[in-house]
């Protein structure tokens, strides 16, 4: 093994029918009506016995990771596992079809939330913090040492840009499998930037969207499963693999043009698919990963966008109607032409409501880079456009290097220069203008250089 020690585990925490679902404007109050398929807390506890460094990636089926919850998982995790220094990272998968109660926005004029700021939102909040430190204290008795591989699969049919099929997109996604003295795969984290809204407005049932499809999919696929070399013998710790997906740079990143329909047997199809070729890439070609495992952290402060006078808001937001409007008389709803026009008017809506609220001048986002190795997972709190991800990647002094957003708070679109000369949905309800765009992005690259001098990677075990 490696000197690394890992444990996981997955926690159905989905709530009782009744409360509000966040993601959609269009859902006005609307109420869920029932179950689908589970909401779930997936736990990845990984220990650098060398260092004594700590790091638990915590995702969860939520449209938004706000900080305050973000830090009171963090709290409750790093106390359930006695590790009181760990480094836990609430990272949202961002369904749609999810609990309001959940999750708190910092800025008005989007989705309202219902419940949220109530008593008994504040409750259901901390029936979730609860939940999840429950599932997180049965971590220490599985952790066992552990062989990392990893790789990185092309995924096609899943998702693509939003905006234009044609659109910047990364159509990768990275894997990371924790294998057990057997050969056999215990945990997976795999992350792709796609939101996960294969489901619409018009869905009431609590739903982790395709992701959660995803998850049970490649779990069911490996199960039993012996791919890798390792110690014969019985297995008495055989069972499920547990699966953590990390949302990426999903900010203009959908399956608008590859879904043939919204409904649960399409999020299902495209779960199957993504799950068949992460699990094909985690067959065909790995790398061993080794130590030591680094952490670096920061927060940046970024100014706040320059919100336009409100009757120039308004004419935008009449204007944008109207061409919703016009497009629906040949288009279906629901279409990618109506889609665009009416998410374009969404956003037209909030801009105004931003104009007329005010912004404060500035907000704080935390970074995160995890260090494995020669690989790293630099983590932000927004909904990053890919063309930033790409930017990101391309210049990390990391051999392989995944950006996962939607961790530690929501602050919403990150859109670049071509959203926003466009006027599209994503830059009408970002906070930010293009130049905090470039901030960003620099400051994700250069902490993963500060992070790369202080880690010194290990030679990696050989995956085969």
């Amino acid at each position: 093994m490696t000197g690394l020690r890992a444990a996981a585990v997955r926690a159905d925490v989905t709530p009782p029918a009744g409360g509000p679902l966040a993601g959609y404007g269009a859902r006005g109050d609307a109420t869920s009506q029932g179950v689908h398929d589970p909401l779930e807390a997936t736990l990845f506890w990984l220990h650098d016995e060398a260092s004594e460094r700590d790091v638990v990636w915590v995702g969860l089926d939520v449209v938004g990771a706000d900080e305050e919850i973000a830090a009171a998982v963090a709290g409750s995790v790093a106390a359930a596992i006695g590790r009181p220094d760990a480094v836990v990272l609430l990272c949202a998968s961002h369904t749609h079809s999810s609990a309001a109660a959940w999750f708190a926005r910092l800025a008005p004029g989007f989705d309202q939330i219902g419940a949220t700021g109530t008593e008994e939102a504040h409750a259901a909040r901390q029936v979730l913090v609860e939940r999840i430190a429950a599932a997180a204290a049965g971590l220490p008795e599985s952790l066992r040492p552990t062989r990392l591989v990893a790789s990185e699969a092309r995924v096609h049919g899943v998702g693509a840009n939003r905006h234009r099929i044609d659109g910047p997109h990364d159509a990768t996604a990275g894997v990371l499998a924790a294998l057990d003295e057997h050969g056999r795969v215990r945990a997976v984290v795999t992350d792709y930037g796609c939101h996960p809204t294969v489901l619409g407005h018009d869905n009431l049932l609590w739903s982790a969207d395709w992701p959660g499809a995803a998850r049970r999919a490649l779990s069911g696929a490996l199960t039993g499963l012996t791919a890798f070399p390792g110690n014969d013998g019985e297995d008495d710790a055989a069972g499920d693999p547990v699966v953590l997906f990390l949302q990426g740079a999903a900010g203009d990143a959908s399956a608008r043009f590859v879904r043939r329909e919204q409904t649960f047997a399409e999020a299902g199809r495209l779960g199957g698919r993504y799950a068949g070729q992460v699990l094909d890439a985690l067959l065909s070609e790995t790398d061993g990963v080794g130590g030591p495992l680094g952490v670096g952290r920061t927060r940046l402060t970024l100014p706040t966008k320059r919100t336009l006078p409100r009757e120039v808001t308004l004419e935008r937001e009449q204007q944008a109607r109207s061409a919703w409007e016009e497009v629906r008389r040949t288009h279906a709803d629901g279409s990618p032409p109506e889609r665009l026009a009416r998410t374009r008017h969404e956003g037209a809506f909030v801009d105004r409501r931003l104009a007329e609220a005010g912004l404060p001048p500035t907000l704080e986002l935390p970074l995160t880079v995890v260090a494995l190795g020669g690989r790293a997972w630099v983590h932000l709190p927004v909904e990053l456009f890919a063309s930033f991800a790409l930017r990101i990647r391309a210049a990390s002094p990391f051999s392989a290097t995944r950006v996962v957003g939607y961790t530690d708070g929501y602050l919403g679109y990150v859109a670049d220069a071509d959203a926003h000369r466009d006027g599209s949905y994503e830059a009408g309800v970002s906070l930010f203008d293009v130049d905090a765009g470039e901030q960003l992005c620099a400051a994700a690259i250069d902490l993963l250089g500060e992070t790369a001098q202080r880690s010194t990677p290990a030679v990696p075990e050989g995956a085969r």
